[in-house]
């Protein structure tokens, strides 16, 4: 008597911290993660650092500075402080300024793979939390038949090969329902950690009729915020910045400075001096300027690449899509409810005695499996759609 208080107080127990958690919305999800992740502070950093180098992009070089003796007489100071042409500074200011949009996209870029895997997982969490319910409900039911069989075999009503297939269903279906039990447990603690939360908390109800008006976007503009895209089509913008700079750099610079060539108590107007740099070595410059053209070159084929790519992806995403859209109409208008049907008539076809049991959990089984099939599909269907938001970068 006590042992069976003891394991029904424990189930309360059990029962009240379940319904005790959390409920966290999957917008709230991502947005603790975007807060949480070190990737992004790490990202946010960079932003920073480039906007720092801001200041210093407008760089003159270190002047010269002497103590000589031109008559042989006495010694004088001298300084010269070298200028590139004022272009080249422009340019280097111009670079430095893409530099930070870059960092700033490839902030968004690391956004967008937080956001992603949270989504993923948060997705994952509702489904395998609607296939526990939908488990638990089979389970309940498989119990009680095995239970029944039990019975019924010990009163000689049943043979053996009845009694031990209703067990095996049962045993079959209660080790599905654990496993989606511990996955559960799985997907909050990476949930958990990712959110930053100290508590575990449980998923918004996955949406049992998920179609939706989704606007599709077309070929031409599909990848216009998608956020690889737009890292590769700053990094080709920075490439067009640096020829310019390059071509700069091989510009006469200037040279100005102060040095007393003549006695002592020569004039001081006399004492400036003003010169040219000049870029003699023109090869140095050139294969700069080339190096940069080739630079945007690359970067220009690896956009079309990319673009490839995401094209294909987005093709297999918007066909996976099309099936899956499908096959929730064909669920939600027939096989649910000739699955319901199923479920309802293979009972009264085993109260009435006109089944035994293994013709009767063959039936049920068929109607659940369908249920269990919609749930996948529901799954399926909303991480097409996902996918679909990752490649275009609408996340």
């Amino acid at each position: 008597m006590f042992k069976h208080i003891v394991i029904v107080f424990t189930g309360l127990l059990s029962v009240a911290n379940v319904y005790s958690q959390k409920t966290i919305s999957e917008a709230d999800a991502v947005s603790m993660a975007v807060k949480n992740s070190r990737n992004i502070s790490a990202s946010g950093l960079a932003v920073l650092q480039q906007k720092q180098l801001l200041k210093s992009s407008i760089n003159l070089r270190n002047p010269d500075f002497f103590i000589e003796s031109p008559t042989g007489k006495f010694y004088t100071g001298s300084i010269t402080q070298s200028i590139e042409f004022p272009t080249v500074y422009s340019k280097q200011y111009q670079l430095q300024k893409q530099r930070i949009v870059l960092a700033e996209k490839e902030k968004g870029f690391t956004e967008n793979e937080v956001k992603f895997q949270v989504k993923q997982l948060y997705l994952l969490l509702r489904y395998v939390s609607a296939l526990q319910q939908q488990l638990y409900v089979q389970d309940t039911v498989y119990e009680r038949i095995s239970k029944a069989a039990g019975r019924q075999f010990d009163a000689g009503q049943i043979d053996y090969l009845q009694k031990t297939f209703a067990e095996s269903q049962y045993g079959e279906i209660h080790n599905q329902y654990l496993q989606a039990q511990l996955t559960i447990n799985n997907l909050q603690s990476q949930l958990q950690y990712l959110t930053g939360l100290t508590y575990t908390f449980i998923a918004e109800p996955l949406n049992m009729t998920p179609l939706s008006d989704f606007a599709m976007t077309s070929d031409s503009t599909a990848f216009v915020t998608n956020p690889s895209l737009q890292i590769f089509n700053q990094a080709s913008v920075i490439a067009q910045k640096n020829i310019a700079l390059q071509k700069a750099k091989a510009l006469p610079g200037l040279a100005v400075g102060y040095f007393n060539q003549g006695e002592r108590n020569s004039p001081i107007g006399n004492r400036f001096r003003i010169g040219l740099t000049v870029p003699l070595w023109f090869s140095q410059y050139k294969g700069n300027i080339n190096a940069a053209k080739t630079e945007w070159e690359i970067n220009k084929q690896k956009i079309s690449g990319l673009q490839q790519q995401l094209s294909v992806q987005l093709l297999q995403a918007k066909n996976e899509l099309a099936i899956y859209t499908q096959s929730l109409q064909y669920y939600k208008k027939s096989g649910i409810p000739k699955a319901n049907e199923i479920i309802g008539t293979a009972k009264r076809f085993f109260e009435s005695g006109e089944n035994d049991y293994i013709n009767f959990l063959r039936n049920i089984n068929d109607a659940y499996s369908i249920q269990l099939k919609y749930l996948e599909v529901i799954r399926n269907y909303n991480q097409s759609l996902l996918s679909i938001k990752y490649l275009t970068g609408t996340l």
